[in-house]
């Protein structure tokens, strides 16, 4: 489901560079604004953002999934940019219900909360022991800041897990009073619940479970419940608190149009392009609820791009689009891979960046006003140069691949 960044337009963009002086102006550009980042998480490392933190509020990362040293940069970044630029929102390619479930993580530390949502994931990219230590990680970091510093994660994405949804609806509503008429509804929706997690403190079969009862029962429940909250949304309003009402509204919403997504599954244009727009619509709720925010996430590389070459928008042109809240305030960090396995990578762009990465990780900083074209020019296409796409790269010396959850 999720796509990686397009190669057509990566080739394109160096196989432009024809002229001999341009190419040493390229190398000269790539030296100068190449910097060292260490394993080890240190500040420092990180300072070559420093002069885009104050005039930007959204910063996404793009990487190719199932790779070990996502994770470490991911918490790197988060870390720097939570210290240095305010960043507190956590933008991460899950449903909004999963997130619910993390935060709950986040905010107890019990596990129960975090492994049911890594057991609603296996057999995914995400499904590792680099992806339960980084949770595990971002808690111990959270344990160190004042509440109103510490890292809260928003799934922006569809609800892909949709029993989490189901769950997190029913742990909203189920000790409410919603009206007598509601009350079969309600028993419903907790008998469906349980039915999929009978006990949250052990969900090792909680996709058995889901395998076991029938979607369109389920939607049906749900359906009920969106109908009467469409008919009365005042009723919700009074009888929740209102952070439980701005979840349920937009848990609500999410399943609402992840259904109607998943129904042209089939059709990838449609689905992707629908997907894009409603991640992009799961921001702009975020964004009502946390108008001053400022956000970091790490998604697969094709969300973060800011051009596109098939007229197919990513959720990163819909963040720069005329109507967008945080227009002209979104940087991109493209992840490259210098893997001999990593096919996906262009082989011309690492070729540009391993000249002078000879660390583990090198971070490239991309900006045209001062280098003038970072890798090269493509007129031919519109396009001023690479940078349209992503600001900054970071070369990432052989990657290796996640760590299997252990049974």
């Amino acid at each position: 489901m999720k796509k990686s960044i397009s190669l057509l337009v990566m080739a394109a963009v160096l196989t432009a560079c024809s002229s001999a002086q341009k190419n040493k102006n390229v190398n000269k550009n790539l030296k100068n604004s190449s910097s060292r980042i260490s394993m080890n998480y240190s500040q420092e490392d990180y300072s070559g953002f420093s002069s885009d933190l104050k005039d930007n509020r959204v910063f996404l990362a793009g990487e190719l999934h199932g790779i070990q040293e996502n994770y470490t940069l991911r918490l790197n970044l988060l870390m720097y940019l939570n210290e240095n630029a305010g960043v507190n929102y956590y933008l991460a390619e899950m449903g909004y219900s999963s997130s619910y479930f993390i935060n709950k993580y986040l905010e107890t530390g019990e596990e129960k909360y975090l492994y049911v949502v890594a057991n609603s994931i296996i057999g995914s990219y995400d499904y590792s022991q680099d992806d339960v230590n980084f949770w595990k990680d971002l808690y111990k970091y959270n344990q160190g800041l004042p509440k109103e510093k510490r890292i809260k994660v928003v799934g922006l994405d569809i609800e892909h897990q949709f029993w989490l949804a189901v769950m997190q609806l029913n742990d909203i509503v189920e000790d409410v009073n919603l009206g007598g008429e509601m009350e079969t509804i309600l028993g419903k929706l907790e008998y469906y619940s349980a039915a999929m997690c009978p006990s949250i403190a052990d969900s090792r079969d909680i996709l058995q479970n889901v395998k076991n009862i029938q979607t369109k029962n389920v939607l049906e429940v749900v359906a009920d419940l969106r109908e009467d909250y469409n008919a009365n949304p005042e009723k919700y309003r009074e009888v929740l608190p209102e952070e439980d009402f701005q979840d349920f509204v937009f848990v609500l919403n999410n399943i609402t149009d992840t259904e109607r997504i998943y129904t042209n599954r089939r059709n990838k244009e449609y689905f992707n392009k629908e997907r894009e727009k409603a991640i992009y619509k799961n921001f702009l709720r975020t964004h009502e609820m946390y108008s001053d925010g400022k956000f970091f996430g790490q998604w697969g590389s094709f969300h973060v791009l800011q051009k596109s070459d098939n007229h197919e928008e990513r959720f990163a042109q819909y963040l720069n689009g005329d109507d967008s809240p945080v227009k002209d305030e979104v940087i991109s960090i493209k992840y490259i891979y210098d893997n001999k396995y990593h096919r996906r990578t262009n082989r011309k762009i690492l070729s540009a960046f391993k000249q002078y990465g000879d660390s583990k990780f090198t971070l490239y900083r991309l900006d045209t006003q001062e280098h003038g074209a970072d890798i090269c020019p493509l007129n031919d296409h519109g396009i001023e140069d690479v940078s349209e796409f992503f600001q900054y790269g970071i070369l990432i010396r052989d990657p290796q691949k996640v760590t299997p959850m252990s049974s």
